[in-house]
């Protein structure tokens, strides 16, 4: 496994809530916000582009790509070396900066994020460049007067749809959490917001702020250092989408209730079933699900169980191809800190994950397909 850190020198003393792109050159795209603290209004958004370099010893070719990355029997190793630009503020906003996503849709970049000092009241920009060379134009609202508490994507990479439907996660933070989702038939132009989605809380009892290990074990979590706002809220937010093969939408909600929420949709994002509790835990953190080639899904989170739980571990799980088992092969980060954030794209060679690393910088990993089939325990069916 391949890992460093993007920022040789980091631009601001605070950085966070990165997401990671591959861009169709084969150039990686990050993005990320950096302050004095978050919820500063010096918050402002950053971004490098990393140029990977893979030493092959065997080629594998690219119709065995997809077959490649199902069962992990070619035979493949890389020697990886990634150089990164320097970080580069591409945002002058009054208020603070927050969760740039960003979207790949043919030669040109999406890149969304909220601004506003209080989370209730963000409002979504979006900025547009060509995939190479990256160059961002003017930032715009995503929805003018949207006054909901911010519109778009909110975390996570949207998906596109094989209909060209774009379905991005959304949420807001006013009194409850609720999630939404928030879909696009205009290659992004005009939005459409479906109804809230929520949790009885009432019949809910509320998950201490301790952590619990999948082995069972407990110690005390020292709390984030996140805005002071967040930890008034309870429910469900930072929606993550992933698309069945057969065509179903599942949304996977960040909660503070001890595990990840999910919700289904049969019609394309329009309408969403009543999320209910998965079996995997969630610290009341983000975590990000990518469906690669082939079907095989894969997640990145803290698998810790307790509101504002602690942000480590961090690891990386495989998932069948309905999202209805899931296996946990490796953990990036065990040590006492902060990992959190994870983003994932993939490349032709492997799969890349982005994340914070104690806020002092954005680290990068990077896995090859037979990595990841050595390292994992049972085969997902």
């Amino acid at each position: 496994m391949f890992k460093q850190l993007i920022c040789k020198t980091l631009p601001t003393s605070m950085c966070h809530g990165s997401c990671l792109a591959a861009l169709p050159n084969g150039s990686l795209l990050c993005v990320w916000f950096g302050g004095s603290r978050e919820g500063a209004a010096d918050t402002e958004i950053y971004y490098a582009v990393g140029s990977p370099r893979y030493n092959k010893t065997k080629a594998v070719a690219q119709d065995d790509f997809r077959k490649y990355i199902h069962d992990g029997r070619a035979d493949l190793s890389l020697s990886v070396t990634c150089e990164w630009t320097e970080p580069v503020c591409i945002t002058r906003m009054p208020e603070a900066c927050w969760n740039p996503v960003l979207l790949i849709q043919h030669e040109h970049v999406l890149l969304f994020y909220k601004t506003g000092n209080r989370i209730a009241d963000w409002k979504t920009m979006v900025m547009l460049s060509r995939t190479d060379p990256v160059y961002w134009g003017h930032p715009r609202p995503l929805v003018p007067g949207d006054s909901t508490g911010g519109r778009g994507p909110v975390r996570s990479k949207p998906v596109i749809l094989p209909s060209g439907r774009i379905c991005a996660g959304g949420s807001i933070e006013r009194g409850d959490w609720q999630s939404f989702c928030d879909y696009s038939d205009s290659y992004g132009i005009a939005w459409e917001r479906t109804a809230l989605l929520g949790i009885n809380l009432l019949n809910l009892p509320h998950v201490g702020e301790e952590e619990h290990e999948p082995d069972g074990s407990k110690d005390k979590a020292p709390l984030p250092p996140v805005s002071p706002q967040s930890f008034n809220g309870r429910g469900v937010i930072q929606p993550v989408l992933w698309q069945e093969m057969g065509g179903r939408l599942h949304m996977y909600m960040r909660s503070t209730e001890g595990y990840i929420y999910s919700s289904i949709s049969e019609d394309e994002g329009q309408h969403w079933t009543e999320p209910e509790p998965t079996e995997l835990y969630n610290n009341n953190s983000g975590f990000d699900v990518i469906r690669v080639p082939g079907g095989r899904l894969f997640m990145a989170c803290n698998p810790v169980r307790g509101n504002w739980g602690a942000r480590t571990p961090l690891a990386l799980f495989m998932g069948s191809e309905d999202g209805s088992r899931w296996e946990m092969f490796l953990r990036l980060e065990k040590g006492e800190g902060e990992f959190s954030y994870p983003s994932l794209t993939y490349t032709f060679n492997g799969l890349w994950i982005s994340y914070t690393y104690n806020r002092e910088n954005i680290a990068v990993a990077f896995l090859t397909w037979q990595e990841i089939a050595r390292c994992r325990k049972f085969r997902i069916k």
